[in-house]
């Protein structure tokens, strides 16, 4: 069976995870929300409507980087350019992640969770390169089936092109993460959520260095010492065994540590039916 088909299964076969009639979002923040995710490289993004699984939005930086335009076409079209040995992954991912939304997460709680993982995507000039996907629902219904997810795509292959096939779920305004999930070897119904490995200020400087600031410039941007700062990045040099800055931002994206600001709250409308306002 085509794989593209087999990720429509997966999700069929979650009840109630997908809604059953599209619904328009208006004064939907697109900019806020995008500038909430954490992208060290050129990175694309797009809106899903859920129920039809088509690209109802997408940003003109897509095409630039794919050398494709998905605008109003099924989700299919974005699989097509994943790499094949990365395919199983991306569809066990998916069907953990179905599973842990609708039955670890209640319905209201739902847009409190940013899912994050890598594979290797077709790029314009016709090699892959290694993305990392971060998602979130913006909207579900009342019993919590999708009506439409943000997705942000960036390249990260110029930091690393070792992925370790790892799922992270990421808990924001005070929800539990759950990162680095090993999901060909452990059961959705077993994981617990994860300590945090570095305090909040030291992954805010990991972000800013991830950003290509300078030591000086993130001591100006936080109001604290240049030392402090050196201080912090010591620190989680440590922590993580890494080498350098590279090697830390890797490390931090690749186990999911790198989690985006909260999104903007109490923005996004829903009116059944009808147009959108984006």
């Amino acid at each position: 069976m085509d794989k593209n088909q087999i990720l429509h299964q997966i999700f069929e076969s979650h009840d109630n995870y997908l809604a059953k009639e599209s619904a328009s979002l208006q004064k939907v923040p697109v900019e806020e929300l995008v500038a909430s995710f954490f992208c060290p490289g050129p990175f694309y993004y797009y809106i899903l409507d859920s129920p039809t699984l088509t690209f109802e939005k997408v940003s003109s930086t897509l095409t630039a980087i794919l050398g494709i335009d998905i605008t109003g076409k099924p989700i299919s079209e974005l699989v097509k350019i994943v790499h094949p040995d990365d395919l199983d992954f991306l569809l066990k991912c998916e069907d953990y992640v179905a599973y842990f939304l609708k039955n670890k997460v209640a319905p209201e709680k739902m847009v409190n969770y940013k899912v994050s993982y890598c594979f290797r995507e077709r790029v314009k000039d016709g090699t892959y390169k290694l993305f990392n996907m971060q998602t979130i629902t913006l909207a579900t219904t009342t019993e919590g089936a999708l009506l439409k997810v943000m997705g942000v795509h960036t390249d990260i292959s110029h930091i690393t092109s070792t992925n370790n096939y790892r799922l992270s779920l990421i808990g924001l305004n005070g929800e539990p993460s759950y990162l680095s999930i090993d999901v060909f070897e452990r059961e959705v119904s077993a994981i617990r959520s994860t300590k945090p490995v570095f305090t909040k200020r030291e992954l805010e400087i990991v972000r800013l260095l991830g950003e290509g600031l300078a030591v000086k410039e993130i001591a100006a941007k936080l109001f604290i010492a240049d030392t402090t700062v050196t201080t912090h990045k010591r620190n989680v040099l440590n922590k993580s065994h890494c080498r350098n800055t590279t090697q830390l931002v890797a490390y931090c994206l690749r186990k999911g540590l790198l989690t985006p600001t909260a999104p903007p709250s109490g923005s996004l409308t829903e009116t059944p039916g009808g147009g959108e306002d984006l």
